[in-house]
């Protein structure tokens, strides 16, 4: 009776949430989680949480860790602190996950989601499971690889000067005081500094793109940084890939500088939110297939097939909206076939009826919302 009175207290005052830091895939049994030399938050044991072919990793976790006020006594430095060394092991932890033989798709979850116990955690994987098995679909076997680039932008501008035989100053020592000529030297100076990002950004897009899946451009927080941006990258390729950025490297040494990172887990191309009342992204794909709103699976494969024919770049030479449209049909079908495949009437292969995209049919498998699109433009 006393240790359930003190279950429940640490159950109550949340001292033994379970802190979720990625869903994986799995085959037959769950992951042989004991054989890593694991552990999370804390030093915390990591276990894992199976439902049907994914699973939790996940680590108790107290949660009053995450609150700003329950540690009156710690500084400001010391919170600060130990919520970095807490994101680092989620990194960590996320990364070893990448590389277990047994790992063959990773999806973080945002830093800091809970859930109340393990049962409650394989609530979230039941009712999420449309959207994390559609992820770790596209997922299997990539990586995110990140290129940072930096310009040296003094060196650019001055050869920009030389070569419009401008000076390298426009002041009084070199006897030049028209506001107007300034403003206007500043601004052809800007117009041709731009255009060597572009082309600098071009070129290396150019050479990256072919031998990536997606990409995704990430906030540039240094003045001299031109490039933020990931590549979604087979795992296969990432030795061509790593050939690739060496070979920019020479190609624009002295003007860039190459950040070269990875491989990660694929955090820039899941944001995960869960949420309830998510029909709105079925409907969409459902839209996006032309089905009606209750279609058989032999219905959802022709339409798709047709579709992909319909759309695909090399069918409309010089439609710029082609590649897009295709992606766009890809991802409504893989989205619809895992919404079906979470359904018991599904059996591969065979004619099973009709499987219902109505709200109310929807809304009681379907609670998760991924924010962050699949596709980027440049």
């Amino acid at each position: 009776m006393g240790e359930e009175a003190a279950d429940h207290r640490k159950r109550r005052t949340g001292m033994d949430h379970k802190f979720i830091y990625a869903v994986i895939e799995r085959n037959g049994q769950c992951p042989p989680i004991a054989e890593s030399p694991l552990d999370g938050i804390d030093g915390a044991a990591i276990e894992i949480v199976c439902y049907r072919d994914i699973a939790a990793v996940v680590s108790s976790i107290d949660i009053r860790r995450f609150d700003p006020g329950s540690s009156g006594k710690d500084s400001y430095a010391q919170k600060e602190g130990i919520l970095k060394s807490d994101l680092l092991k989620y990194q960590q932890v996320n990364l070893s996950l990448l590389k277990q033989a047994w790992s063959s798709a990773v999806i973080p979850l945002k830093f800091g989601f809970t859930a109340r116990d393990g049962q409650q955690v394989e609530e979230v994987l039941r009712g999420a499971y449309i959207v994390l098995r559609t992820l770790l679909s596209r997922l299997r076997g990539k990586v995110e690889l990140v290129i940072q680039v930096s310009w040296d932008l003094p060196k650019i501008l001055k050869e920009i000067r030389d070569k419009c035989g401008l000076p390298d100053s426009l002041n009084s020592q070199s006897g030049t005081r028209d506001p107007q000529l300034i403003v206007e030297v500043g601004r052809m100076l800007f117009e041709a500094a731009e255009g060597k990002r572009e082309n600098f950004i071009t070129a290396i897009h150019d050479s990256l793109s072919s031998l990536s899946m997606r990409f995704f451009d990430g906030p540039r927080n240094a003045e001299e940084m031109i490039l933020n941006r990931s590549y979604l990258v087979a795992k296969e390729k990432e030795p061509l890939f790593d050939e690739a950025v060496d070979l920019l490297g020479t190609e624009h040494e002295g003007y860039l500088s190459f950040r070269y990172i990875g491989p990660l887990p694929a955090y820039s191309f899941a944001n995960i939110e869960l949420n309830r009342g998510n029909f709105a992204l079925v409907d969409r794909a459902r839209k996006t297939m032309q089905l009606p709103e209750k279609a058989s699976w032999k219905q959802i494969r022709a339409s798709y097939r047709k579709l992909v024919l319909v759309h695909h770049p090399d069918r409309n030479p010089g439609n710029s909206l082609a590649g897009q449209r295709c992606v766009e049909v890809v991802e409504a079908y893989e989205m619809l076939s895992s919404y079906c495949r979470s359904l018991p009437n599904f059996i591969e292969g065979r004619e099973a009826g009709q499987f219902s995209f109505a709200e109310e049919d929807v809304e009681k498998v379907f609670v998760v919302q991924n924010e962050r699109s699949f596709y980027a433009s440049p």
